[in-house]
């Protein structure tokens, strides 16, 4: 799906003062599902902002890479998001694509927060290579956890903290921060998905009364659907990192979350076969040429 050029979707200011929501999409730009659900939602808010209170910044992530359909186009732009390295970029300038994007992205959302009238919220949407049902990624505060629980989805603990350098991590310690991965990348049922957590972290938020969005529990019931007998919290406690020397393979079949047995095989590199340390859950297999997270491996958490 190709997506329009152009950084911010929407800005839309309540007259009365109120939380601040930044809502991303397409960080990756092979995941446009989230700017496309972002206009969707602005399109259907023109027509409400007399019962917003507060502000809401929706943003689209690696422009260029979306105008590709290219998860990136030199590197990684959801990893790196340090005050050292914004600092970095700043004084000597972007060496690529996606230092100059960082730097617009890190601009746009301070521009945000300076500009924020309430307490300030965050929700990045993303999606995956693999089939697989949503699920939210927050960090472990009770803070986090409150928000991350509008989402009837499981709820994964740990992540973040393995992956350094991530856009919602970084500013996570100046917001609330949730990420949604809303199911596999191509699937339209995943712009459905990130259509209803944008509904729902509003109104968690508080920045819409759940009674002003008729379609709310629909919302609700989209993604409380997917979860299925899943547990309600996950915690990971593995990342099987790769390099391009790896010459790394999923084996094929696997689904996002998905109970494994010990021993399970579950992929392949030049080294032989990798199996499963464990029993548990697998998250977030590798079904695409691009990225340095072959999978992860959680475990059943306490929500």
């Amino acid at each position: 799906m190709a997506t329009e050029p152009g950084r911010v979707i929407a800005h839309l200011a309540g007259a009365e003062p109120g939380p601040l929501l930044v809502a991303l999409g397409g960080l990756h730009g092979n995941e446009p599902s989230g700017v496309h659900a972002l206009r969707r939602v602005a399109a259907a808010l023109e027509t409400m902002r007399d019962r917003l209170r507060g502000d809401v910044v929706m943003l689209a992530g690696n422009v260029g890479a979306l105008e590709r359909n290219q998860r990136y186009l030199a590197h990684d732009l959801n990893r790196g998001w340090s005050d050292e390295r914004i600092a970095t970029l700043r004084r000597d300038g972007a060496k690529d694509a996606e230092d100059r994007e960082q730097l617009e992205l890190a601009d746009t959302i301070e521009r945000a927060f300076t500009g924020a009238r309430g307490n300030p919220y965050l929700v990045d949407l993303h999606a995956t290579s693999a089939e697989g049902i949503p699920f939210s990624l927050c960090a472990d505060t009770p803070e986090a956890r409150a928000f991350a629980s509008a989402f009837p989805v499981t709820r994964v603990l740990g992540l973040l903290d393995v992956l350094h350098g991530t856009l919602a991590g970084y500013y996570g310690a100046r917001c609330t921060a949730a990420v949604v991965e809303g199911g596999q990348n191509s699937n339209p049922a995943t712009e459905r998905n990130h259509e209803a957590v944008v509904w729902l972290a509003m109104a968690r938020a508080g920045l819409i009364q759940a009674a002003a969005v008729p379609s709310l529990a629909a919302h609700r019931d989209t993604l409380l659907r997917t979860r299925g007998d899943l547990p309600a919290a996950l915690l990971v406690h593995h990342r099987h990192a790769i390099s391009a020397a790896d010459r790394f393979r999923m084996e094929p079949g696997f689904a996002n979350i998905q109970r494994i047995a010990h021993r399970q095989l579950l992929a392949h590199d030049c080294r032989g076969e990798i199996r499963a340390p464990g029993e548990g859950y697998l998250l977030m297999p590798l079904y695409q040429a691009m990225g340095d997270d072959g999978f992860f491996l959680a475990e059943v958490r306490e929500a």
